[in-house]
């Protein structure tokens, strides 16, 4: 009988040892991959410089990496509502960098009311933004604004 419980003991343990080591093996493991997203929008934009309500038409491409690190760019055009000066629009293509939760903006556009190119920076955050123009003639004009775009997907 010694002979057999020694190979039962062995065999119990050898089957014990290679269930825990294979324990998940079948399970594979989860692997992330960035996300691409791209939205048209709509907003409002009340730019100080220019003491104007614009309408703002934009469609927005970003890229999520798997560290939640944003890049991406933005086309836009603004359409004044109400101001005191001439009526032309702007428009704006910049790009963007950040997290999910906030995207600085930096890019160019032509001020057509103004007939001048602009500089644009800017921070963007889930339905709200904030920057100014830099008009090459020397004018500054701040914004603040709300529009559709929620946060970028994660």
């Amino acid at each position: 009988m010694g002979k057999l419980s020694f190979a039962v003991l062995a065999l119990t343990s050898g089957a014990l040892l290679s269930g825990v080591a294979l324990a998940g093996a079948g399970t594979p493991a989860p692997t992330f991959s960035g996300v691409s997203d791209t939205r048209a929008g709509i907003g409002l934009r009340f730019e100080f410089g220019d003491d104007a309500a614009e309408v703002v038409g934009s469609v927005r491409h970003t890229w999520t990496d798997t560290n939640h690190t944003v890049t991406g760019g933005l086309a836009e055009i603004a359409f004044p509502v109400i101001t005191k000066r001439n009526h032309g629009p702007k428009i704006r293509a910049m790009g963007l960098v950040g997290s999910t939760s906030v995207q600085g903006l930096a890019g160019i556009g032509y001020d057509f009311a103004n007939q001048q190119p602009l500089l644009g920076v800017g921070v963007q955050g889930p339905y709200v933004e904030g920057g100014a123009n830099y008009l090459l003639n020397g004018e500054f004009h701040p914004y603040i604004g709300a529009n559709i775009f929620g946060g970028v997907p994660q």
